[in-house]
This record gives C-alpha cells, sequence and structure tokens, in this order.
C-alpha cells in the first residue's frame, strides 16, 4: 500500500540507480516480525489492546461483548504475527461493537478507526 500515507508501504518497490540490463525487485507483501510494522502503528495496536483488554474485564458490558473483545486481543497485541487482511478484519469487528457499547467504548472505537485509516491508506 503506497499513495497517500508514505508511512506505511506493503507491495512491490523497484528502485533502479543506474545501470544498464536492471533486473531485480524487491517484494514487500507485508509484515514480518515486529521490525516490520512502523513504530506509530506497533503503538497504536499496543494502547487500543490496553484499552480493550480493560473494556473485556468491564462488567458493564454485556457478556457477548465482553467475548468479543477478548477474541480481538492476539491480533491486537501481536498484529506482526498477523495479515493486514486479519487486522482489517479486527478492527472492524472491534468498530462495531465498541459502537454498539457506546461511551464507556469510545477511546476504543476512537482509535480502531484511526489504526483503520492508517492502514487502508
Amino acid at each position: 500500500m503506497s499513495g497517500n500515507n508514505p508511512r506505511f508501504h506493503v507491495g512491490d518497490q523497484v528502485t533502479i540507480h543506474g545501470g544498464h540490463h536492471n533486473v531485480g525487485v524487491q517484494h514487500n507483501n507485508g509484515p514480518v516480525g515486529d521490525q516490520a510494522l512502523p513504530p506509530e502503528i506497533a503503538a497504536m495496536f499496543a494502547q487500543l489492546a490496553a484499552v480493550v483488554a480493560e473494556l473485556a474485564r468491564d462488567s458493564r458490558v454485556h457478556e457477548e461483548d465482553r467475548q468479543s473483545l477478548t477474541e480481538a486481543l492476539p491480533v491486537l497485541r501481536d498484529p506482526a504475527s498477523e495479515e493486514r487482511r486479519g487486522w482489517r478484519n479486527t478492527l472492524l469487528l472491534l468498530a462495531g461493537v465498541t459502537q454498539s457499547i457506546g461511551e464507556a467504548a469510545a477511546p476504543a472505537l476512537g482509535l480502531a478507526n484511526q489504526l483503520l485509516a492508517l492502514i487502508s491508506g
């Protein structure tokens, strides 16, 4: 992904610095390991994981919603182990669940929407 967000790129990138008969492509198929995640994205996932974990323990939240929040935590805590599509699916799920919870989930909803905007370009 490139285009409007130069801080986060997924996909092929080709750079040629002079020469003749150049052949070669660097394949960037997505994050591999913690180093591949931009620090800003990793920090936002960590912050969202902390907010969601707290919300998942809140007894005022309906049990089914707490279960959905808990199921999202592995992706939030270790996004580098998941493909970008998994991030998007998890964030969309969180956006829906947190929106239905209401005011108590506003910080989680805000972070999920920010991350969705960043990864969607």
